[in-house]
């Protein structure tokens, strides 16, 4: 593995997954790799998006209002009881955002590839 992981879906969590599903079911390497990119590709995404909403909004704590809005815009899910009223609204410390240098050089393709368009 040449790129930096987070692995926010362990291999573990990944098989367990799957066997809820189809107990018969077995991973190929490549196809584990694939999952856990993926995974790690949508938090990062989602996390750096929320962040820059806070900041735009002028807060430095990043709320779940943030996220929802985040998940809404990029991925257009939503998901239900959350940021429904500022009540339910738990806050979580926004921390400066330290990007991987993989995280990094896969933004400068994606901008790369959009501004070709």
């Amino acid at each position: 593995v040449g790129m930096e992981r987070a692995d926010y879906l362990p291999p573990e969590r990944l098989r367990e997954l799957a066997t809820a599903i189809d107990p018969a079911i077995r991973l190929e390497p490549d196809a584990e790799q694939v999952l856990q990119d993926v995974a790690d590709d949508f938090v990062e995404n989602v996390a750096a998006f929320a962040c820059q909403l806070a900041s735009h909004r002028g807060s430095r704590t990043l709320e779940t209002q943030d996220v929802q809005l985040a998940l809404e815009k990029l991925w257009d899910i939503r998901l239900p009881g959350i940021g429904e009223s500022s009540a339910e609204l738990r806050l979580i410390q926004r921390r400066p955002q330290a990007h991987s240098d993989a995280y990094k050089q896969r933004m400068q393709l994606v901008r790369k590839s959009q501004s070709k368009v």
